[in-house]
C-alpha cells in the first residue's frame, strides 16, 4: 500500500470508524496503567468530559517546567493534551496542535472557547492546524520548546521525515517528550496495510533500536525511557495475527543537542535537584530508573549531565563538573560509590567478600601454611580508639571519621582500659581516633597512661593543633614524652590538600615547625613519625626510599624535621573504598593485594602482638576488625579483662587481611619487611 493510502486509511479510522475511545478493539492506544502525574491530574476536573471521552492515547506526555513555554502537540486529535498544556504553560506560553483529521480538529475548535474559560485563562493561548504531522512548514526553525505526542508517531508512514521536522522546529535544548507504542522487533511489512493494525497503533509501532537510530540521524545520540508498560493485545484475532511480537507503551524523552556521546560514559559527576519546579517540588524523574530527590546528590553519566545542563531543566539542578573518565557508566555502581563516599552506606564484610568472590580470590586463612601464626599469646600493644570525631574528613580514611561523628570513649571506659593494661602486662598504649584531641578526657588519659606504659603513642593529624582550642596539647605531648604519628599522604600542598582539605598542608608544616622548636624530631626522647597511606589501587613505594625522599623534600622546602616514615597499604573500607569505587578500581585493588600476598609478612602482622579497644570498650584483634564487626571470641569488652589477662586467642581473618600481608606488608608501624620481590 502506498504511503499516501496509509494516511487516508488512518484518517478514515480515526475520523469515521471511531466515535469514542470505547470503539478501539485493543488497548494499545489507551493502555497506560500508570496514573498521570499529579500536576496533570489536577487539571482533569477542569476538562470538558466530551474532550476526555474522545481521547485516544497511551500515556501522559506532559513534562514539568512548562510555564511560559511554546509546546507543539503532534496528532492532537480532539485537543485533550493541548488544553492541559495550555494550563501548564500559562498566559505567557503558547500551544500548537497539529492533526490531519478535519473532524477531530473541528471538535477541538468547537470546544476551545468554553475550555479556555474553564481553565481560567484570560484568553486563548492555543491554535489548531490541519496538516500532516510530517509537514510543519508553517512553524519556524528553532521556535518550539517542547514537542509532545500521544500515541500518534507510530501512525506516520514517514517517520524519518517526521523526526527531522521535529528537530528542525525545536529550539537548541528543546525537548521531545512523547508516548507511543514500541515493538521488541521490526513489524513485518505485510502488516502495514492492515487498517485495523495500523489504526490500533500496532503495525506502525517502532522497533526501539530503529528509533534510536533515527534520533542519531537527527544529531541526537541520547534518549531516555521515562515509563515502560508491556502491552497485552486483548483481541484474540489480532493477537493471533501478530504472533510473537512484543509491544509496550513507552514514554520517551530526548533533547535537541549535538554534545552527546553515543554511549553513557562515567566522569564521576553528580546532579542535585533543587526542588524548584513548581509541579514537582520533591523530586524529578529523568527516566524510569533515575529519580532525583530534592537536595540529594545522584551520580550521573556524562550524557545525563549534558541533558540537564543544556535543557530548560538547567536552572533546577546543580551539576558537578566532569572529572577523570572512569569507563562506561553503571548507574547502580556509581551511586553505590557515591553513597559510600557520602557516608550513607558502608563497605561491610559482605561487600568485600562479594568482590573477592567475583575475582576468585582464595580466603586469606587458606594462604597461611603455618596456622599457628594465627594464635596470639603475647600482647605488647593496646591500641585504643578514643573517638571517631575528627576535625577533618580525609578521603583516604577507612574509618569514615569526620566532625559529624559523635562516638567518644567515656572516662569510665578509660579507667577500665588503664586497669586492663596493667593486668595484661601491656607495654605500649597506642591512642588513635578520629582526632584523639577531641575527646574531652584525653589529657587526663595521657597523664595516667604515661605512668604505667613504657611508651604512649598518639596518632594525630597535627592540623588540629593549629586550633587554639587544642593547641595546649603540644605541651601535654612534650610533658609526657608522647610519641606522635601523623598522616602525611604527600610531601607538598597539592597532594596533601587534595586528600585532607584546603590549607591542611600549611597547617601541618606550621605545627611541625612548632613541634621541632619544642624538641620533636630533634630530641631523641621526643619522636614524631610520618605515615604515608596509599590513596589509590597500588602498593606503597619502598619505605626506606620514601622516607629519604620525604626527608629531602620537607627539610629543604619547608625546613621541618621528623624521625621516621611509615609506608602503609590502605584498607579498602570507608571513604577510601568510596574513592576506589568512584574510580571503578575497587575490585582491581583487591586483586592487587591478593596477587601480591607475601607469606613472610604473616609472622609480623600487628594483630599477633596487639589488642584493639573500641570507644565503647569492645575488644577486637585490630581496628579494621571492629569496623567489620568481627569481635574477639571470648571476652567481649575491656571490662572483662580488668581482673584477669586476656587468654590465648585465635585471630579472626577476612579478605581485608590481604592489605596487611601484601608486598612488604603493612601495619600501624609501617612496612613489615624491608624488601619485597614478587
Amino acid at each position: 500500500m502506498a504511503q499516501a493510502d496509509i494516511r487516508a486509511m488512518v484518517r478514515e479510522y480515526y475520523g469515521k470508524t471511531l466515535s469514542s475511545s470505547d470503539d478501539l478493539r485493543t488497548d494499545a492506544c489507551t493502555c497506560a496503567t500508570t496514573a498521570p502525574p499529579k500536576y496533570v491530574l489536577d487539571i482533569f476536573p477542569e476538562l470538558d468530559p466530551e474532550i476526555v471521552e474522545h481521547f485516544y492515547g497511551c500515556g501522559s506526555p506532559l513534562p514539568p517546567a512548562l510555564e511560559g513555554a511554546t509546546v507543539l502537540d503532534l496528532g492532537c486529535g480532539t485537543g485533550r493534551d493541548v488544553f492541559i498544556a495550555a494550563k501548564l504553560v500559562g498566559p505567557q506560553g503558547h500551544v500548537i496542535g497539529i492533526d490531519m483529521t478535519p473532524s477531530q480538529l473541528e471538535f477541538a475548535r468547537s470546544h476551545e472557547a468554553a475550555q479556555i474559560e474553564r481553565l481560567g485563562l484570560p484568553e486563548s493561548n492555543v491554535e489548531f492546524i490541519e496538516s500532516y504531522i510530517e509537514d510543519m512548514s508553517m512553524i519556524a526553525d528553532d521556535s518550539v520548546d517542547v514537542v509532545i505526542s500521544n500515541c500518534v508517531i507510530n501512525l506516520s508512514p514517514f517517520k524519518e521525515e517526521l523526526f527531522r521536522e521535529i528537530f528542525r522546529v525545536l529550539k537548541p535544548g528543546g525537548e521531545l517528550y512523547f508516548s507511543d507504542i514500541f515493538s521488541d522487533r521490526r513489524v513485518p511489512e505485510g502488516f502495514y496495510d492492515d487498517p485495523i493494525l495500523r489504526g490500533e497503533c500496532l503495525s506502525g509501532a517502532m522497533y526501539i533500536e530503529d528509533f534510536r537510530r533515527m534520533l542519531a540521524d537527527c544529531g541526537t545520540q541520547v534518549c531516555y525511557d521515562v515509563a515502560h508498560e508491556p502491552l497485552e493485545v486483548g483481541d484474540f484475532q489480532i493477537a493471533t495475527k501478530l504472533g510473537s511480537i512484543g509491544f509496550a507503551s513507552r514514554t520517551m524523552r530526548a533533547i535537541k543537542c549535538d554534545k552527546f556521546e553515543d554511549r553513557e560514559e562515567d566522569y564521576q559527576q553528580t546532579a542535585t535537584y533543587l526542588g524548584t519546579m513548581p509541579e514537582n517540588k520533591r523530586y524529578f524523574d529523568l527516566d524510569s530508573e533515575v529519580r532525583f530527590i530534592k537536595d540529594r546528590p545522584v551520580a550521573i553519566s556524562g550524557n545525563m549531565a549534558t541533558f540537564l545542563e543544556n535543557s530548560r531543566y538547567a536552572p533546577h539542578f546543580k551539576v558537578t563538573p566532569r572529572r577523570d573518565h572512569v569507563g562506561p557508566f553503571d548507574f547502580e555502581v556509581a551511586n553505590a560509590a557515591l553513597q559510600v563516599t557520602r557516608g550513607k552506606r558502608s563497605v561491610d564484610l559482605e561487600w568485600i567478600e562479594d568482590s573477592c568472590a567475583r575475582l576468585d580470590i582464595e580466603p586469606f586463612e587458606r594462604r597461611i601454611h603455618d596456622k599457628a601464626l594465627l594464635e596470639s599469646a603475647r600482647l605488647d600493644t593496646m591500641q585504643v580508639n578514643v573517638t571517631y570525631r575528627c576535625n577533618l574528613a580525609c578521603n583516604h580514611c577507612y574509618l569514615g571519621c569526620s566532625p559529624k561523628n559523635e562516638e567518644c570513649m567515656s572516662l569510665e571506659t578509660m579507667e577500665a582500659v588503664l586497669a586492663a593494661f596493667k593486668t595484661g602486662g601491656f607495654k605500649v598504649m597506642d591512642i588513635t581516633g578520629g582526632s584523639p584531641e577531641m575527646n574531652p578526657d584525653l589529657e587526663w588519659f595521657i597523664g595516667e597512661a604515661s605512668k604505667i606504659a613504657e611508651q604512649v603513642i598518639v596518632r594525630t593529624n597535627l592540623v588540629i593543633l593549629d586550633d587554639s582550642e587544642y593547641a595546649h596539647f603540644k605541651d601535654v605531648y612534650v610533658d609526657n614524652k608522647v610519641k606522635l604519628v601523623t598522616s602525611m599522604p604527600y610531601f607538598d600542598a597539592a597532594g596533601v590538600d587534595e586528600q585532607r582539605g584546603a590549607g591542611s598542608f600549611a597547617s601541618i608544616m606550621k605545627v611541625l615547625r612548632e613541634m621541632n622548636a619544642l624538641g620533636y624530631g630533634v630530641d631523641p626522647e621526643l619522636q614524631i613519625d610520618l605515615a604515608y597511606n596509599v590513596d589509590g589501587p597500588f602498593l606503597p613505594p619502598d619505605q626506606a626510599d620514601l622516607e629519604d625522599f620525604y626527608r629531602y623534600e620537607l627539610e629543604h622546602a619547608e625546613g621541618v624535621k621528623f624521625n621516621g616514615l611509615y609506608a602503609m597499604n590502605n584498607w579498602n573500607m570507608g571513604r577510601f573504598a568510596g574513592k576506589l569505587l568512584a574510580a571503578r578500581t575497587y575490585d582491581a585493588y583487591n586483586k592487587l593485594l591478593a596477587d601480591n600476598y607475601n607469606g613472610a609478612t604473616v609472622a609480623h602482622i600487628m594483630c599477633r602482638t596487639q589488642l584493639n579497644v573500641d570507644y565503647d570498650g569492645g575488644l577486637y584483634d585490630c581496628e579494621v576488625n571492629h569496623v567489620l564487626g568481627l569481635p574477639l571470641d571470648g571476652p567481649a569488652n575491656v571490662r572483662d579483662i580488668v581482673d584477669a589477662p586476656l587468654p590465648k586467642r585465635r585471630i579472626k581473618t577476612s579478605p581485608i587481611c590481604y592489605s596487611c600481608a601484601a608486598g612488604c606488608g603493612s601495619s600501624c608501624g609501617g612496612s613489615l619487611l624491608e624488601k619485597y620481590a614478587k
